[in-house]
């Protein structure tokens, strides 16, 4: 058993279970209500509040979908039972990354039908769309090795949820806190901001220091993670 044997199992689980098409139904309706608002409303054919609210969403729906990758296996007793197999910690851990990230990029799927509506409404910038999706498919890597390394250090499934909701709203808020510190500390607590890098996306841009970040942090988490179950098993 491997990542590719740890993910298909893990994604059957989670689509032969209600809980990932109720998520799912909520994300685009609250998605295409922040779609539609701007398209309507205001008569703008963008997809800034679409964008804009993407992170807030992910906060809640990434450790709804995490929280059990491995408390869940530790509480039933069933990672020792995976772990005796031909598979190592880390292809635990990269099975279990691997299954969420394909949750969410189904997710996220469906809300390619809001660029193409703009297509045919308007003339959308397609440089701008394809920045944004690419800040959103980084940034949920990252919240998602967040939501990993928290299940990885619980039996309880709520506390993981908890633990990993505060950890990634810590990173987001951070660009509101610099702003009341000291000079010399703004800009290391902005560089720290998951919402920093993410707005630089919604912008248009796509700089190697932005993509380093997010996949730098979720090697960080993955790598805890990995760490946790080894240390913990070994005992």
């Amino acid at each position: 058993m491997g990542i590719k044997a740890i993910a298909i199992k893990d994604l059957k689980q989670t689509f032969y279970h209600p809980t990932a098409y109720v998520l799912s139904f909520f994300f685009l309706i609250i998605t295409g209500w922040f779609f539609s608002s701007t398209l309507f409303l205001i008569g703008q054919a963008e997809l800034r509040d679409f964008v804009g609210v993407v992170p807030f969403l992910l906060m809640f729906f990434i450790p709804a979908i995490t929280m059990r990758t491995i408390s869940e296996e530790r509480k039933q007793g069933t990672i020792e039972l995976i772990l005796t197999n031909p598979v190592t910690d880390t292809a635990l851990i990269f099975g279990k990354f691997t299954a969420s990230f394909i949750t969410i990029l189904f997710f996220v799927f469906f809300t390619l039908t809001y660029p193409i509506i703009l297509t045919f409404i308007g003339n959308p910038d397609i440089g701008h769309i394809i920045s944004s999706y690419v800040g959103i498919i980084l940034l949920s890597s990252f919240y998602i090795a967040i939501g990993i390394f928290a299940s990885s250090i619980t039996f309880n499934q709520i506390v993981a949820f908890i633990l990993s909701f505060s950890i990634i709203f810590f990173f987001y808020i951070l660009q509101r806190v610099a702003i009341f510190m000291p000079p010399s500390y703004q800009e290391f607590l902005l560089y720290l901001s998951s919402a920093t890098h993410f707005k630089k996306f919604t912008m248009g841009l796509i700089t190697l220091q932005d993509v380093v970040y997010y996949l730098t942090g979720a090697a960080l988490f993955l790598h805890i993670a990995n760490d946790i179950i080894e240390s913990r098993l070994s005992k």
